[in-house]
Order: C-alpha cells, then structure tokens, then sequence
C-alpha cells in the first residue's frame, strides 16, 4: 500500500467532493477511499476543517493564477478564468473556496503583482485594493456557476411557464439562447471598463 501523505488525503478528498458533492467530505469517507482507518488520518489531516483548508491550496496550485509581471487589466481577465476553470474541473471541490478565504502564498503571490499592476498603472492604494477585491468576488461568482452547470445543477426559470402577456420581455429570451460564456465574458469586460474609468477619472483630478 502507498505511504499515507497528506496530499494523498487530499487528493482523495477532491475526488470524493467532485463524484459524490462537497458533503461527502468527511474524514471517515476519506478513509474509506482509501482503504485506511480513520485514525490514521490525524496526523496529517487533524479536523474536518484542515481538509478544507487543503482542498483549497491544493485547487489554487492547480489554478496557475497569475504571479509574474503583468497588466492590470490581463490580471483581471486571467484570474478570474483561472478561477473559472477549475471551477469547471473539480466541480464539487470548488465548494471550498466558498467555505474559506482566498488564501495562501500562491493565492497572496497573485494579489501581491494585481496590486503591483494597479498602483504602476496609477490606481490608488485603496482603489487598487478595492479591484483585486472585487476581482476576486466575481472569481467566485462566475466560479459558483460554473462549477453548477458543470455539475448540472443550474436550474433556470421555465420560460415557457411564464404567461406571455405580463412576461413578453422575459419570454422573448429563449432559454436556448442562454450563453453562459458570453455573460460571464460580459461580467469581467464590464469590470475592466468600469475599472478603466475609475482610472481616467482619478488622472483627471
């Protein structure tokens, strides 16, 4: 039998989230996934908790998010789809990163060159703050979604349902027509160009 490791654990915990959905993670199911007894999970994995916190540095290591030199506006863009992506891949495990801050030296190691990028390009220190925050909450929103659809559970409102004469509006958006690429593309280019602006009006005070 391979030598129990923590990253073995979490790995499995990753499995168990994307197959059977975050609630399966437990420290008993890990253990069965991998043949062990429980106990023999303590020392590398001590509480439900430290899975957690594991599956999210593992997800963000798999991420490859930005950390070298880089425009402000690229940063945005490739943080957020890297975001997306594995929200897309491990669908279930994705869960965590709602459970528990962005966090950890890869994680900071981004937002430390986003805030670079920021403040080279003449953003103040609070607005450049404020951007890398809200970069991140979309990450997460778009995330969320993608990793429902990816999983099947994006339920929309039935359209057809909806009587013609008091919804012709809401009724003319077929439910075909629904391109959750183009919406989530449309979040993140609203944010650059609000964040553009925020820009142009801070050098022409």
């Amino acid at each position: 039998m391979a030598t129990l490791t923590r990253e073995r654990i979490l790995e499995a915990a990753v499995r168990l989230a994307d197959r059977d959905g975050p609630d399966a993670v437990t420290l008993r199911k890990i253990a069965g996934e991998l043949g062990v007894h429980v106990t023999s999970l303590y020392n590398h994995v001590p509480t439900r908790d430290a899975v957690t916190d594991g599956i999210v540095e593992l997800l963000l290591d798999e991420a490859k998010l930005p950390t070298g030199p880089i425009a402000w506006d690229d940063w945005v863009r490739e943080f957020i789809d890297a975001v997306g992506g594995i929200a897309a891949t491990h669908p279930g495990a994705f869960h965590a990163l709602q459970q528990v801050p962005v966090q950890g030296a890869r994680a900071t190691a981004s937002f430390e060159v986003a805030l670079a990028a920021f403040r080279a390009a003449g953003f103040s220190p609070a607005d450049a703050f404020a951007a890398v925050k809200n970069a991140a909450y979309l990450a997460l929103m778009i995330g969320q979604e993608r990793s429902m659809v990816a999983r099947g559970d994006l339920h929309e409102t039935r359209l057809d349902a909806l009587p013609a004469e008091s919804f012709p509006l809401v009724r003319s958006v077929a439910s075909d027509a629904a391109d959750y690429e183009n919406v989530w593309a449309f979040g993140v280019e609203t944010l650059v160009a609000g964040l553009r602006a925020r820009l142009s009006e801070q050098d022409g005070r």
